[in-house]
């Protein structure tokens, strides 16, 4: 990449070596003789990528596939476009430097989407009173179907429950752009594995899962994402990568729930849980998970999912089910834990809670459950600060009405500082 003489002015589309290379030009064929003529040129030709969601999952997609593809990063938030075009990544994973290096386009303009090749879709799917909540998809599917043309490929990356890409997303497509899945255009999903914080497991350095409508879009979703990854898997089926993507989380909650139950059985038999976990971990099999509060976007989210779709298939979840009630559970155990620990009356207490994000040293509050803890801990009385360097103030205040520690207070100054993320709980200098 060459240097530019004023590495701040604005990008300009598709300027330079990525400029916009029409692929079909003077070439008349259907949407099928398109895709495979794509096929067969793809490694040498630089072609355009829109993403659709510029957040934890969007972004290092867009800053990837910048390397090598003109990228348009697409979202609705006109903040955090506003933010991206001046290189602040609000999620602290890239800094000014790496998002000003990728020359990417960020726009909240859904016109424009219209020419591009691929279009990759990274929006949220939460719940919603415990059930799937995909109006954000609904809506990217059909904003999608709007600038969708023959021999384009939509790829679907955000968690779903087993035939959703197939029963909910391919219907808009086709409704919204008049064309044919599998004849006009490619369809293929492949889940993220985007774990906030963790640059040993970031996006260029764990194996991809992909999978597609078909033989076609199969091998394009392959071929693409192995320029920035390291491995691909191909799944079976689009409805195996979308269960293999919620089996991934799931084992996760079961896990912790489990963790998490003996934690109290332990608590009671004064028994301490983590010389328990450092003598069983000495067995070769055994899997080191930890007791904690579960939160963030996959983990305490993707269960619901599939316990909903299961129910139309008349299948019973009872264990996944369960684990989610005990994870749900562990923040009421701890506030106990905690109480119990305090002198009558609450009132005259002070606890530290060290620790706002779902998981230690990153910004992301998505479904962490220390505003519950806080507010329980509250209505008994107890006095609470909460000390997190790694969330932003304004975001922990217009979130949660939280008023966050400036600074780490000395200890002395509370009775307990309490530990969201390993349930530890040390006594302060009140004591």
């Amino acid at each position: 990449r060459g240097q530019r003489k004023n590495p701040r002015k604005a990008v300009q589309p598709f300027e330079n070596k990525k400029r916009k290379i029409d692929i079909f030009k003077n070439y008349e064929a259907n949407g099928v003789e398109k895709i495979q003529r794509k096929l067969e040129i793809f490694s040498t030709l630089i072609s355009k990528k829109s993403i659709l969601g510029c957040g934890y999952v969007g972004l290092p997609l867009i800053i990837e596939l910048s390397r090598h593809f003109s990228v348009l990063g697409f979202d609705i938030d006109q903040s955090r476009i506003k933010e991206l075009k001046s290189f602040i990544d609000r999620n602290g994973d890239y800094s000014a430097k790496e998002v000003r290096e990728a020359e990417v386009v960020f726009s909240f303009d859904k016109q424009k989407l219209k020419g591009f090749d691929v279009f990759i879709v990274a929006v949220p799917t939460p719940v919603l009173n415990d059930r799937p909540d995909l109006s954000c998809l609904i809506d990217a599917a059909q904003t999608v179907s709007s600038s969708l043309s023959s021999g384009n490929c939509v790829i679907f990356e955000s968690t779903v429950s087993p035939g959703c890409t197939r029963n909910v997303c391919l219907p808009i497509l086709e409704k919204g752009s008049g064309l044919k899945a599998g004849k006009d255009f490619l369809l293929a999903y492949s889940p993220e594995r985007i774990n906030p914080g963790d640059q040993s497991h970031a996006l260029s350095k764990v194996a991809k899962v992909v999978s597609g409508l078909d033989d076609k879009s199969l091998k394009f979703v392959s071929r693409l994402y192995e320029k920035i990854v390291p491995s691909i898997h191909e799944a079976e089926s689009l409805e195996v990568a979308e269960a293999s993507k919620l089996l991934e989380n799931i084992q996760r909650d079961v896990n912790i729930a489990l963790l998490n139950e003996l934690q109290v059985c332990f608590d009671e038999m004064g028994i301490p849980m983590d010389s328990v976990l450092k003598s069983a971990s000495t067995k070769w099999n055994f899997n080191n998970y930890h007791p904690g509060l579960v939160g963030g976007h996959c983990v305490p989210v993707d269960p619901y999912y599939l316990i909903d779709e299961a129910k139309k298939f008349s299948a019973n979840l009872p264990l996944i089910a369960q684990a989610r009630k005990t994870n749900e559970e562990a923040v009421i155990n701890f506030c106990r834990k905690i109480l119990n620990k305090l002198k009558c009356p609450y009132a005259s207490s002070y606890v530290l809670i060290h620790g706002l994000s779902f998981k230690p040293d990153v910004p992301d509050i998505r479904n962490t459950q220390v505003p519950s803890l806080k507010s329980m801990l509250e209505q008994n009385g107890v006095k609470v600060d909460i000390y997190d360097p790694n969330v932003r103030p304004e975001v922990a205040k217009n979130s949660f009405g939280i008023e966050l520690l400036k600074k780490l207070p000395a200890f002395d100054n509370y009775h307990l500082i309490v530990s969201p993320y390993d349930l530890s709980i040390k006594r302060g200098g009140r004591f």
